[in-house]
């Protein structure tokens, strides 16, 4: 595998040129999936220092970010840099000092600093620790958005804002209200409602010790109608808050997207959690639009989430309840309860456990193989080659139906399946036997005693086909030349080769304006061949397809293929000779294209057969840089060879490594 080799070398000189203190201290998947990102989008090629410089650019980032825009920043000093100002994504951990009306106005300001850390965020005891304390010391004004007025005076949340009480809030806006003595401004943050009051209980092992005699069962009892009992929460009694309320932990947060609603394309998220103090426990779904997709900023999985005046929506039996944020909303949270602090911080060289008991390798140093993977593991990155790619296998429950596709994969250590869901299983359908792909925040379960990886859009999965992208033919120092006399039974390799012939590749079901059988009709979200519902086994030209016979994508599960989506790709085998040996092989359609330098829809604009040949003929004696994929296909021993991606020779510049067999 090449590009694992390639990977493992950019690591490296990235660690000399950011002056890392070993290449283990920057994680093997970000430079893998940062490389393939990069990859992709230079499709006419990119040189070894230009990557290097993208990626080195990348990470400088991600150092000096990551604390703003990941951890939870106790304190308002940020506001008061004059150059450097807090971005509007930062999440801030603040506590509650006082609370006054501003005389005369009828307007609540809260004088705010830093919350504590919690016990397992680590008390450092040295210099630095003296400065974050003086940092989180700091003080500044808020304004209390009108929302939370009516807590102030409600029974059930008497004294609840002089407990050191902690909220956690972003999308946070600094103003001068002015009014400071001598003329001096009065800096205040502005109201806003992605915030979030932190409920604390008793049993919470990482509880400072500050906020321990300041702990909220009683209002937990009163409001929610749950306690904390053997490491969850239960049901205790009926709530005695005359409101509509809701106590649920957080299962997954999706990623932000915009979807239409009331005629307007409006940002949104949700949050899926459960009702683990019913019997039986219950599902339940946040919708979050607009301006309130930002409090999702404030949450983790395994955290316990509180909603008094929810807007709650309709539903029928047997579905999982659905809520949304309304004008009067109000948000608490609790934080995983672990049972014990952590002892140390989790380096890349071990494996997180995070608050659901997953094993969380999104940091982790080095690259994870088939063979390691056990089951409850999550945002794994794996390099593996495709054994086979299933038909649709519907999924169907009483929400409906969700299409599902199989993968086989094998990166030479094991050999494991992959269940892809929903839209990137349809796209992973195209995925072909042999090709090299790189597998982005995978998951893994148990089914029967076997580890199974999963994958979907909603756990932002991403699939990078290596063997197709035609940059790395097209940049001589990211890959070496390969002989075909010493291709394997199963490689992935490049090669420089010259053009003997092209041909037709066989009989498909094909427009009738093709004289040669060089094209076949495929269903263009797969790329895989149709049939007639008529007759599945009829192969031949069809006089004017589209218009007269209906097909069916047995890889879709789709019995009727909309029209629009029946379209005509090549269908062309080549030989190729590199001096070494001379090999037949099977040609993607993109690659095709690039050998035939015209479409198939200029193909089938010709009017007879010989210009159509002609087409064919024009390649011979070519040179081109190709990417090659030997493989066997499921129950033979036989070896196939293929193109995936091809460059002109040409256009690739003089190699700067050395020849690779």
């Amino acid at each position: 595998m090449e590009f694992d080799k390639t990977v493992e070398s950019m690591r490296k000189e990235l660690a000399v040129c950011t002056q890392t203190r070993s290449s283990d201290d920057i994680p093997w998947s970000w430079v893998a999936t940062t490389m393939a990102r990069l990859l992709s989008e230079h499709s006419s090629g990119i040189s070894r220092t230009v990557l290097l410089t993208e990626l080195e650019a990348q990470w400088h980032q991600i150092a000096m970010g990551e604390v703003l825009q990941i951890e939870t920043l106790r304190t308002v000093a940020p506001f008061f840099n004059r150059i450097i100002k807090p971005p509007q994504s930062t999440v801030f951990g603040l506590k509650i000092d006082s609370m006054q009306p501003i005389p005369g106005t009828g307007i609540w300001v809260w004088r705010v600093s830093g919350a504590p850390e919690p016990l397992d965020a680590g008390g450092a005891k040295n210099a630095d620790g003296h400065q974050r304390k003086r940092r989180a010391e700091t003080q500044m004004d808020a304004f209390v958005h009108q929302r939370y007025y009516p807590m102030i005076e409600a029974h059930e949340f008497s004294g609840f804002f002089t407990s050191a009480r902690t909220i956690f809030a972003t999308s946070l806006w600094m103003a001068d209200r002015g009014g400071g003595s001598g003329g001096q401004p009065v800096h205040t943050l502005l109201p806003t409602t992605a915030l979030a009051f932190e409920l604390r209980i008793q049993d919470d092992p990482n509880l400072p010790k500050v906020l321990r005699p300041h702990t909220d069962e009683q209002l937990l009892h009163n409001v929610f109608g749950v306690r904390f009992a053997g490491g969850r929460f239960v049901r205790s009694s009926v709530p005695a808050f005359d409101a509509d309320q809701l106590w649920c932990k957080i299962e997954f947060i999706g990623e932000p997207t915009s979807e239409w609603r009331n005629g307007r394309l409006t940002s949104y998220r949700c949050i899926e959690g459960v009702l683990e103090h019913e019997d039986p426990p219950a599902m339940v779904s946040i919708n979050l639009w607009g301006e309130d997709v930002a409090v999702a900023r404030l949450f983790k999985s395994g955290y316990y989430i509180g909603l008094v005046c929810p807007v709650v929506k309709p539903r029928a039996p047997d579905t999982p309840i659905e809520v949304e944020f309304g004008s009067q909303t109000i948000t608490f949270v609790t934080c995983s309860i672990r049972r014990k602090a952590s002892t140390a911080a989790a380096s890349q060289f071990s494996i997180a456990q995070n608050e659901s008991g997953f094993l969380d390798y999104r940091r982790y140093a080095h690259r994870v193989q088939l063979c390691q993977c056990r089951k409850d593991m999550i945002n794994l990155t794996l390099i593996a080659r495709i054994v086979a790619v299933s038909e649709n296998l519907p999924y169907v429950d009483s929400a409906g139906t969700l299409d599902r596709y199989a993968v086989r994969i094998d990166d030479s250590t094991a050999v494991r399946d992959m269940t892809l869901w929903g839209e990137l299983g349809r796209r992973a359908s195209r995925m072909l036997p042999g090709q090299l792909v790189l597998l982005f925040n995978v998951d893994t379960s148990e089914e029967n005693g076997d580890v199974v990886l999963n994958g979907s859009n909603e756990t932002s999965t991403k699939i990078f086909n290596v063997s197709e992208m035609t940059c790395i033919p097209m940049s001589s120092a990211l890959r070496s030349y390969s002989f075909l006399a010493s291709l394997s039974q199963a490689a992935n390799r490049y090669a420089k080769v010259c053009v003997v012939t092209v041909e037709p590749a066989g009989a498909h079901i094909c427009d009738a304006r093709d004289r040669l059988g060089a094209t076949m009709l495929v269903h263009a979200p797969c790329h895989r061949r149709i049939e007639r519902r008529d007759n599945a086994q009829f192969s031949g030209r069809l006089d004017n397809p589209a218009d007269v016979y209906d097909f069916g994508c047995p890889s879709c599960s789709i019995d009727i293929v909309p029209i629009e989506d029946v379209v005509s790709v090549f269908a062309v085998r080549v030989r190729i000779d590199d001096g070494t040996d001379s090999v037949m092989a099977q040609v993607t359609p993109a690659a095709a294209k690039g050998i035939l330098r015209i479409s198939p829809a200029q193909l089938l604009e010709l009017p007879g057969q010989s210009e159509q040949q002609g087409v064919l003929f024009v390649p011979r004696g070519r040179e081109i840089v190709v990417s090659i994929t030997t493989f066997c296909e499921p129950l033979s021993t036989e070896r196939e060879v293929r193109i995936d991606a091809v460059c002109e020779a040409e256009d690739v510049g003089m190699p700067s490594v050395d020849i690779y067999n």
